[in-house]
């Protein structure tokens, strides 16, 4: 298994590019024996053909790590779906119950579960906010995720839902997919470059398998890391692992979300400027979805000291909510919401109070998702308030879905293939207008705080400096600084003594070396210039 796995390893680190022998073709002189052009030919043949070779190799080992990744995460993905929908059929038929026979609400135990989280991270001694963030992350850094958390959340998901949580289903599924993607990368000794793109991976099959949408998965896996960048080079081994997730699904019955929208004859100027001034709006709410979550994590972790204490305050709250509005509309992942919205029937209202309920479940410390309650949000308040536009409801909702999902998220591609596998392609240029405004309002806000932004979306100016780290690695980025530190400037060339003196330090003769460099005149001549 070693031997393999060392062998896979040495895949990862074949050179993208190859020294070209024409130069030294060019050099020889015209009237150079025949044997020395041969030789040179033979040397040129030769490695452009193990170039060849090892590209084979390596598209090899990405479709294969595709295809393992994506197979163990539809598994994970299907049997984690199969506890939601369950989950959620209990709760709704305990309040079926309670309103006829009078039976005790599940919802009233949500206190109670949420104890049992907290214990549950407690014993994995594991940071109850620890979630989707994590993952990401694991994309932009060299920090890598617990793998305790993929049965945490599976646990703490079904848990939060079985009770009426206001939480959904695609974040925990990308945590899942994000733990099989590193503990395969794990199995098989990865190096970093090795190990993200597994994850990158997982995460586009756990996504998939929970979606039924592996366009919108891969490209949200390999776009999420950083806004305005594609990590491209993970594109096709995510692709992969995310069609063999959704096929898994399929296959096991788990059919995905579709809704035929009207193909409408001609796109007006007029129904461009309703579809823009919707994303506009829709910008907004996602500051509001995302700054909403924020501010009710950040606030009851400071009132709350104790993890218990907070998530108990939390779920009463959310309890208490839910008896006072009269329904159970806001609870659970959305999906009936949804469901009403794309028919055309929501309320101005149903937005804002499915948002509030939300933040107050995941800032609590309730486990779950933030996607399927985003689209809920979503395809309300495009239902209703694009009627009020003059948009036709039912494609205001898909209209809002997408645009909310792009805005909280920063994944326009993800987002206009969202649209399009889940109300199909007749109206992909007016999700694309969507998305596009509600893209350029949202600013910096966003659902996971570890996401760098490489460009400002206003001016286009670079924002992070460190976003290259996300497609060069630290390893890149040491090198780089190694490469500025031999330029000249005195800032590099102390670093580069500072340096020299912590080797030295750890060397018999370290006095004398040190003398030696700090009597150097030409050394003293750069520093004083």
């Amino acid at each position: 298994m070693k031997h393999y796995a060392r062998k896979f390893n040495e895949l990862w680190r074949l050179v993208d590019e190859y020294d070209d022998y024409s130069s030294s073709m060019s050099a020889l002189p015209v009237d150079a024996p025949l044997k020395d052009r041969l030789a040179v030919f033979s040397r040129v043949a030769k490695r452009r053909a193990n170039f060849l070779a090892s590209r084979l190799l390596r598209l090899f080992a990405l479709l294969l790590l595709g295809a393992v990744v994506g197979s163990i995460a539809g598994l994970v993905g299907s049997a984690f779906l199969w506890g939601m929908n369950h989950a959620s059929q209990l709760f709704l038929a305990s309040e079926e119950a309670a309103a006829e026979s009078g039976y005790p609400r599940l919802l009233f135990a949500l206190p109670v579960v949420g104890v049992a989280i907290v214990a549950l991270y407690s014993v994995a001694r594991t940071s109850i906010d620890a979630g989707t963030n994590q993952v990401v992350e694991a994309l932009v850094s060299e920090k890598k995720p617990s793998l305790l958390l993929a049965p945490l959340i599976f646990a703490s998901s079904i848990m939060t839902q079985v009770c009426g949580g206001s939480a959904g289903r695609e974040g925990a599924a990308l945590q899942l997919g994000g733990c099989v993607g590193l503990g395969v990368g794990r199995a098989l000794r990865f190096h970093a470059t090795g190990l993200k793109m597994a994850i990158f991976c997982g995460m586009a099959g756990g996504f998939s398998a929970v979606f039924g949408a592996p366009l919108t998965a891969a490209f949200f896996a390999v776009e999420v890391g950083c806004v305005g960048l594609v990590y491209y080079p993970a594109l096709l081994p995510s692709l992969v692992s995310a069609a063999v997730a959704s096929g898994i699904a399929k296959s096991l019955g788990f059919a995905p979300f579709f809704c035929a929208l009207p193909v409408f004859p001609s796109t007006s100027a007029l129904l461009i400027a309703r579809v823009l001034l919707l994303g506009l709006l829709c910008g907004l709410t996602s500051v509001f979805f995302c700054t909403a979550i924020r501010v009710a994590t950040k606030s009851m972790a400071r009132r709350f000291s104790n993890d218990y204490w907070r998530i108990i305050f939390g779920g009463s709250l959310v309890a208490t909510a839910t008896v006072l509005l009269g329904t159970n509309a806001y609870n659970g992942t959305g999906a009936l919401l949804v469901e009403r919205a794309t028919q055309g029937d929501a309320n101005l209202q149903d937005f804002a109070l499915k948002i509030l309920l939300t933040a107050a479940t995941l800032g609590a410390g309730f486990k779950g998702g933030e996607i399927v309650p985003l689209l809920a949000v979503g395809s309300t308040f495009g239902c209703a308030w694009g009627e009020l536009l003059g948009i036709e409801p039912s494609l205001g909702a898909a209209l809002g879905m997408t645009a909310l999902f792009c805005g909280a998220t920063n994944c326009p591609i993800a987002a206009l293939l969202l649209g399009m596998e889940f109300f199909g392609a007749q109206n992909a240029l007016l999700f694309a207008l969507a998305c596009a405004a509600t893209y350029a309002v949202s600013g910096r806000s966003g659902l996971y705080k570890s996401q760098k932004l490489a460009f400002s979306k206003a001016s286009g100016r670079a924002v992070d400096a460190d976003w290259r780290s996300y497609l060069s690695g630290e390893e890149e980025k040491k090198k780089e600084r190694g490469a500025r530190s031999g330029a000249g400037s005195d800032a590099a060339l102390q670093e580069e003594v500072d340096a020299g003196i912590d080797q030295l330090k750890k060397s018999a003769g370290f006095a004398r070396a040190l003398e030696r460099i700090l009597s150097d005149p030409d050394r003293d001549k750069a520093r004083n210039k």
